[in-house]
Parts: C-alpha cells; structure tokens; sequence
C-alpha cells in the first residue's frame, strides 16, 4: 500500500474511533500513525521509547503535529526513554526545548534490560504497540479504551521509578 493510501486509512480510522486494530511494518508508516496520534488527544500524550528513533519521531509531519498539540496549555507530553543517547540535533527535542508541558524521564536499567516492548498512547482510547522494541513492527488502535488503559498503567508504574530530567538538557 502507497504511503497516501496508508495515511488515508490511519486518518478514516481516527475519526471512527471504532478500536479496530491497523498494523504497521515501516518507520514511514510508524511516522505516520504516531502524527496521527498526536492530531487525535485532546489531552495527554504518553511516549515509551528506546532513544525517540528521529526516522519516526523527527520526521517533519510528526514534528508539526507535536507543536500543534503542545500549542494548547492544557495538553501534556511525557516521554520515558531508555536512554539518553540521540543526537541533541533530533528535530522533536529541539522542539520541545521549550515547552513547558513537556516532561521528560529516564528508566531505570533493571527496567530497560526487562522491557521488551515500546508504546505511545493518545488520551485513554488511541495507541501504537510495538511488541519487539527492535523492530518498527506495531499494532496501533483509536478507540480502544481497555487495551489503552492498561498501557497507560504500565507507563505510570515506570514513570514513578524512573527519573525526571530537565527538557532543557536534552537539548543542549
């Protein structure tokens, strides 16, 4: 499937928020689903990554649709990473340099070396699944409540014992 075509079913699927499970195998499909991630909260935005790989999360779509959920005072990115080793020139870090609804933090080792898994949630209803952290492979739904709930509970059980750093020193 064209990528045009790929972006016209992840859009239909956001708008009917019917939870119904769309699969992805490449990072330009991973970029375009987590851009429509971002355009579908109205809230909160939950990320769990390895090092925010910048072929997904720098692409200038994913980019532009952070800033425009970062534009609204009321809207929050957290981000647990794995670890801190991206270059400081990645294209979504430099835009949030500085947001101040962004939170940033680092898991600790015990934790990255059991994780087999990264996520990202929209709101209580929309995620991207990556079963394999190593791979670009995910399952991602918009309407799907149970299964974003849980995500949302694994992410606040690792954002509890991971440490908090400035925005501004990933940065610099």
């Amino acid at each position: 499937m064209d990528l045009e075509s790929y972006r016209d079913k992840i859009r239909l699927a956001a708008r009917e928020r019917a939870g119904a499970p769309i699969y992805n195998g490449s990072p330009d499909h991973a970029a375009i689903i987590v851009e429509e991630l971002f355009l579908s909260a109205n809230s909160h935005v939950r990320l769990l990554s390895g090092d925010l790989n910048a072929r997904v999360y720098g692409a200038p779509g994913v980019v532009r649709r952070a800033r425009e959920f970062l534009s609204h005072s009321n809207h929050d990115l957290r981000i647990l990473l794995e670890r801190e080793t991206y270059s400081p020139s990645h294209p979504l870090i430099e835009e949030m340099a500085g947001q101040r609804n962004v939170k940033i933090a680092v898991m600790p080792q015990s934790i990255r070396d059991a994780l087999k898994y990264h996520f990202m949630t929209a709101d209580e209803d929309c995620f991207r699944f990556e079963p394999e952290k190593e791979l670009h492979v995910a399952v991602a739904a918009f309407g799907d409540r149970p299964t974003t709930g849980n995500l949302n509970e694994i992410f606040e059980t690792i954002w509890d014992l991971s440490e908090q750093r400035p925005v501004a020193a990933f940065a610099e």
